[in-house]
């Protein structure tokens, strides 16, 4: 069955308009080669005081940090950083790169509400993820727009996610004579028989869209089976960049799939990350070493765009449910804390070597000048929220005017980020 005839089908149907996202039924879509956006999330809530927003003990309170009893908070540049985990070589690495946003108050110590505000901008349900807008916005049709292997995952209804876990089904799902299993190719069907089975899919197919009995639900089924077939050669293009071996760990591996993604021309943005720090025992030893697989998760992301020539175009976004309290619990771990931080790294960004926002000594978030970016405690000074981390990340993507970003308005004061 060619487009053309399926198109009219549709409209018999009414299939074209129960779809939320646009399609390009005439053609496929053209590869993507504009910037690739990556949220990165440390779920749990991360001790930015042990990171990009560091605190030295004040005399007479509780301990906010014990590495800050015999070390001193380091600085390189305009970014000032704790001295544990890997943060040095980090920080040192990506610096130039770098904004930091310090001093954002989710407003919640609840882990869903914290996640859900910071990664949509809103603390109320039904807002999608940044990562759905832009997709959504800029490339819906791309089989692989958006890909979310953690983390937040609202969308609204405004774009599709698709989860690469297992290389061996990506493989199978493409390959229409083979299938792949412990390294080892099955055969399937001949050329003629895969043929055979097309015509009689493509028949069955005809029939269900010519009937007006379809309820909504059928109709939008039928709708994504089209698209996934149509989008199939793509994604050939896709599976022929995956390597025989991947990265053991689950979380690099679903980095390592995101970047394939994207380097085959098919995807927008990805959503990425792990759990690990929700520390209310032991918070040194445990955050510590999940800080450390953070960073190192960032180096191994920009380390292996690099090695496909595209680094420069990668644009990461890291956050978190929101921060830990300035202080240690009985467990020696510490509990949740609604004020956090973010960082966005962009190789030569004009931006870069930046610092957003601030805190006191007691890790309470101070209000800004949105314009002057200086502390201002007057009524014209504004606390950061997610709001405004969603409004920049909008606004770096040029989608912020967009028909899908003006359908979840954030309300959010302009803060000049980029300036």
């Amino acid at each position: 069955m060619q487009r053309r005839e399926f198109t009219r089908l549709l409209s018999m149907a009414g299939l074209g308009a129960v779809t939320p996202w646009p399609m390009n039924l005439a053609s496929a879509a053209e590869p993507y080669t504009g910037p690739f956006y990556i949220s990165l999330a440390a779920i749990g809530g991360w001790d930015v005081t042990s990171f990009c927003d560091p605190k030295s003990n004040i005399g007479g309170e509780r301990t906010i940090n014990t590495w800050a009893n015999s070390s001193s908070i380091e600085q390189i540049g305009n970014i000032a950083y704790a001295p544990v985990a890997n943060n040095r070589a980090f920080f040192e690495r990506f610096y130039r790169d770098m904004l930091v946003i310090n001093g954002i108050d989710t407003q919640t110590n609840s882990h869903d509400d914290g996640r859900r505000h910071t990664w949509s901008g809103r603390i109320g349900f039904g807002y999608p993820s940044f990562g759905a807008i832009a997709s959504s916005a800029i490339a819906p049709d791309l089989p692989l727009s958006l890909v979310h292997a953690s983390g937040y995952s609202e969308t609204a209804g405004i774009a599709r996610f698709s989860r690469l876990q297992n290389p061996n089904i990506i493989r199978n799902l493409v390959n229409d004579t083979t299938v792949q299993r412990n390294g080892t190719a099955y055969g399937l069907f001949e050329a003629s028989e895969l043929d055979l089975i097309n015509q009689y899919q493509d028949a069955r197919l005809a029939r269900l869209m010519a009937s007006d009995q379809l309820l909504p639900r059928q109709k939008n089924g039928l709708n994504n089976l089209y698209l996934a077939n149509s989008t199939r050669d793509q994604l050939k293009s896709f599976a022929a960049l995956l390597p025989d071996e991947f990265e053991a760990d689950n979380d690099f591996r679903a980095a390592e799939l995101a970047l394939l993604a994207y380097q085959s021309g098919l995807c927008v943005a990805a959503q990425l990350g792990f759990t690990g720090f929700d520390t209310h025992q032991d918070h040194d030893d445990g955050h510590f070493t999940f800080m450390a697989k953070l960073t190192d998760l960032v180096a191994f992301i920009f380390d292996t765009a690099e090695r496909a020539g595209f680094a420069d175009r990668l644009i990461v976004i890291m956050a978190s449910d929101f921060g830990r309290t300035p202080y240690y619990n009985r467990g020696g771990g510490k509990d949740h804390w609604p004020i956090g931080s973010a960082i966005l790294i962009q190789q030569g960004a004009a931006w870069g070597n930046r610092v957003v926002g601030a805190t006191d000594e007691g890790h309470r978030a101070l209000s800004i000048n949105p314009t002057t970016l200086q502390l201002d405690d007057s009524v014209s000074g504004v606390v950061l929220e997610p709001k405004h981390l969603q409004q920049a990340m909008r606004q770096l993507a040029d989608v912020d005017q967009s028909s899908i970003a003006r359908q979840f308005p954030l309300n959010a004061e302009f803060v000049d980020f980029f300036g």
